[in-house]
């Protein structure tokens, strides 16, 4: 891929390649950083690595680098439950916050 095709932000900083295919996932889903912020909305796509989450609310308290815990909402069997993984703010774009989960160990 030369440089001109790497996909780039707003801002003009290049997006790193994934290293897993996304899915189309639409469930609720919050965010909260470790300065306090609490921030929910949909995941647009998931990944075994991150999801995009999109949000109305204002973002302006949470920074690329910021970490913290996403909670995504799951449905089984007439059961609604909450999963939550440690994540790290990768990207911000006007449409969400694209969020990278952190492995354990």
């Amino acid at each position: 891929m030369s440089p001109e095709s790497i996909p780039s932000t707003p801002s003009g900083i290049p997006e790193r390649p994934r290293a897993e295919a996304r899915f189309p996932f639409h469930t609720k889903i919050r965010l909260e950083v470790a300065l306090g912020e609490s921030i929910t909305g949909f995941t647009a796509d998931v990944s075994m690595s991150g999801a995009f989450m999109e949000s109305d609310q204002p973002i302006a308290g949470v920074q690329i680098g910021d970490k913290g815990v996403v909670f995504l909402e799951m449905k089984e069997g007439g059961s609604t439950y909450e999963v939550s993984f440690p994540c790290t703010v990768a990207r911000i774009n006007p449409r969400g916050i694209g969020l990278d989960f952190e492995s354990e160990g």
